[in-house]
């Protein structure tokens, strides 16, 4: 059959794998012998695109053509913290687009080391990811000349991978923090392999990247008190942003880390040890602890009922946050296997479990589909008693995938001949603390009574997408289905452009 590949499509680095019918997975490398690819693009003035550690290098001399950490943005129009859109030679790029690069350069990479085309993929996001996210990362692989399978939480795929290679069982809290993006997901994992998730939280805008500006902008402060200006020049911002992550990098190891500088046409040495690194950190080191905590209750677990605490994600090397996990739950974390590659294992995996044939001998074969959950709640506006319009959950978060639920609704008006449906994503009653993603018209082709009855069905799907459908709730006639507004996202059409125009992008 067609091989399926597993892709783990990173804010800061990106990695594709594949399983064999045996179960064996391979994490692939490119021509250079990386396996782990830079999530960055740099476009040539020939048109060529250049996509992983070679662009990041162009990043210091050429920055205004390199785009990195575009998975921000992902299902918003731009990345950029200015919130000006990404332009270059003329052309906006979306974050799809962007990402479709880095798709395209993984597919290539897997064509070099199999000798044919790669179709089928399986791509990975934050569990926290909502549905304008999840919907862009699939349109980042369509435009990419890639058909998407499925949309798999990160956690989760990590979660596989470590089952298989440790045969863990009991509950698992998966602590999953990235360069851009940080996941709680506490699981429950059977004897025969089987793997269901009990609740997860998370932040999309938390993540390494932010530390590395943490130190950025206190080697800013540290240059102006010498006279140096590391912010003026594009290129000298790039450079002390380079050195901030290596030195994050250092201090996980070392108890101190020292850089040099360059700026105003001279160097200042920086040097910052790991107090001082975990002093600029703790009100993220807090955000994570109060997510954890937070995570755990919605589980309905005590500390105590975690047999395993599974740190995943290259800034989960910091030692302040194992520090942390120690202390909040009572237990020392282990880590998975390879920090930055079992993700895309782990996607390979359940890839291979979607359409390959294994051998039914294989542990793979015999471990049953994980049932992973909604990561928000999903409801509609509704009149309540007070005639105070709030939203009316219809699939709670936490809910398993997939998910179907539906409710009945009623008229507020007599003669009525129509009803606006709204669709929100969100786990609160107010519309102030959730997001319309939707709406509608419904029209029932005649004048009905007030307190007509109207049913409303929504759908998670197994692949991360939501269907909602209105019916008249006595004849049942069908009145509407919403289509989900997607304001950030490339329309089709400007999907099947970008497509048309990656096929003849040459990116390498």
């Amino acid at each position: 059959m067609e091989r399926i590949f597993g892709i783990d499509l990173g804010t800061t680095n990106s990695v594709i794998a594949y399983t064999d019918s045996t179960g064996t997975t391979e994490v692939i490398a490119g021509q250079d012998g990386n396996r782990i690819v830079p999530s960055v693009v740099y476009f040539g003035k020939d048109g060529t695109q250049l996509v992983g550690t070679s662009a990041r290098q162009r990043a210091i001399i050429e920055p205004e053509r390199v785009a990195m950490l575009f998975k921000r943005g992902m299902g918003e129009k731009t990345f950029l913290e200015n919130e000006q859109p990404f332009v270059v030679d003329g052309k906006t790029w979306s974050p799809e687009e962007l990402s479709a690069s880095v798709l395209k350069k993984l597919a290539l990479m897997a064509q070099d080391r199999f000798g044919e085309p790669v179709r089928k993929v399986v791509i990975t996001v934050p569990a926290y990811f909502g549905d304008n996210e999840r919907a862009a990362t699939k349109s980042a692989g369509e435009i990419a000349g890639l058909e998407v399978l499925h949309i798999v939480n990160e956690p989760t795929a990590a979660a596989i991978a470590h089952g298989l290679d440790n045969a863990s069982t009991g509950r698992i809290l998966v602590f999953d923090l990235g360069g851009g993006t940080f996941d709680v997901t506490v699981m429950e994992v059977a004897p025969d392999g089987s793997m269901k998730v009990l609740a997860t939280g998370g932040d999309r805008r938390l993540g390494g990247m932010d530390f590395d500006n943490l130190i950025l902008d206190k080697m800013s402060a540290t240059a102006r008190q010498s006279g140096l200006d590391i912010e003026t020049e594009p290129w000298a911002r790039q450079d002390a942003y380079d050195k901030a992550e290596a030195l994050k990098k250092e201090l996980s190891t070392l108890d101190t880390a020292a850089a040099s500088l360059t700026g105003s046409g001279r160097p200042l040495p920086f040097e910052l040890n790991r107090a001082e690194f975990e002093k600029l950190i703790k009100d993220k080191l807090t955000a994570t602890e109060d997510t954890t905590v937070y995570t755990l209750e919605t589980a309905g677990l005590q500390p105590s009922d975690i047999g395993t605490v599974l740190m995943v994600g290259g800034s989960s090397r910091i030692p302040a946050f194992q520090q942390m996990l120690e202390h909040v739950l009572g237990k020392q974390p282990v880590f998975s296997r390879n920090l930055d590659e079992d993700v895309a294992r782990g996607a390979a995996m359940l890839g291979a479990k979607e359409g390959q044939d294994l051998d039914p001998r294989s542990v793979l074969a015999r471990m049953p589909k994980p049932v992973d959950v909604c990561s928000h709640g999903l409801g509609v506006s509704a009149l309540n008693d007070d005639r105070v319009m709030q939203n009316v959950i219809i699939i709670e978060a936490q809910s398993p995938v997939p998910a179907h639920g539906e409710d009945t609704f009623n008229t507020v008006e007599e003669g009525q001949t129509h009803v606006e449906i709204k669709l929100n994503e969100g786990d609160e009653e107010d519309l102030e603390f959730v997001k319309q993603i939707a709406k509608g018209t419904g029209r029932f082709g005649r004048a009905v009574p007030k307190g007509y009855p109207i049913v409303v069905k929504i759908d998670y799907t197994r692949a991360g997408m939501i269907e909602l459908n209105a019916y008249d709730g006595e004849t049942g006639a069908f009145l509407c289905k919403l289509e989900v507004e997607r304001p950030g996202n490339l329309s089709s059409g400007q999907a099947a452009n970008a497509a048309e125009i990656f096929r003849k992008t040459k990116v390498s």
